[in-house]
């Protein structure tokens, strides 16, 4: 009796060596199937150069826009409006009217949407007005001379006259934003009531600072023109009608 018990005891429970052996073998069987799957499906993969390719970062420029003109706000000296009007008067001469002041934050957001429209059909089907789309459209309609020791030059076609920036003063504007209020001011009119850009395709960040550069020079030579004006015209200062015939300048100048 003790003999069945010690038998019955060493048995393993449900299962005989025999039943252990098949069942661990099929276990080895299925993990060699799977990595093969595994190795096969990888080889297929490898084998196609299948690559996953993120679409690139969609550029926000009204987003860029509110940064650069955070960010000049806290690193330059001009900043206040009334602060920048004084330093026009101060390069251009004379005192500016409140209405020619008016008419030139106006003429350039429309120079601006000019330099857009032009830009954009370099390449319709474009996502983004790039730098070289907009650099065609400088150089062919504000053309001008820069040396950085000798300033901006704007030479009319017709006459000898031309527009002269000294490196003085373009360091005086350097000192501001506008510019870069001037950009945010043309974006922030081409969006909808909640805030979102409707005007397609946006500048691209290289072409937005292309734009920049550019209005740096070309503002004071607008504010100096004016100037020029009002001086034939008799004017001790510079009111709303010589600075609108102040960007005239653009069909003067000598290519």
């Amino acid at each position: 009796m003790n003999e069945l018990n010690s038998n019955h005891e060493s048995r393993p429970s449900g299962r005989t060596p025999a039943d252990v052996g098949p069942t661990v073998g099929r276990r080895l069987t299925q993990v060699i199937v799977i990595l093969g799957a595994l190795l096969v499906s990888a080889y297929i993969v490898t084998g196609s150069k299948t690559t996953i390719v993120e679409a690139p970062p969609t550029f926000d420029m009204l987003a860029y826009l509110d940064q650069r003109v955070a960010s000049q706000e806290d690193a330059k000296d001009v900043r206040c409006w009334s602060s920048f009007c004084k330093l026009q008067m101060f390069i251009t001469g004379v005192p500016i009217d409140e209405d020619a002041v008016a008419v030139r934050v106006e003429k350039l957001i429309e120079l601006i949407e000019s330099i857009w429209e032009e830009a954009g059909r370099v390449d319709p089907n474009a996502s983004i007005v790039a730098k070289d789309a907009v650099a065609a459209v400088l150089v062919r309609r504000f053309p001008h001379q820069y040396e950085e020791t000798k300033g901006a030059s704007f030479l009319f076609a017709d006459d000898d006259q031309s527009i002269l920036i000294d490196p003085a003063s373009l360091q005086d504007y350097s000192d501001t934003i506008e510019p870069w209020r001037l950009l945010q001011a043309w974006a922030s009119r081409q969006t909808d009531a909640t805030g979102v850009l409707t005007k397609t395709p946006p500048f691209s960040e290289a072409a937005l600072k292309q734009i920049y550069n550019f209005l740096h020079k070309y503002d004071l030579a607008v504010l100096k023109h004016a100037r020029l004006i009002a001086e034939e015209n008799k004017l001790a200062r510079v009111d709303a009608a010589s600075m609108e015939e102040g960007f005239t300048l653009e069909g003067k100048l000598r290519n």
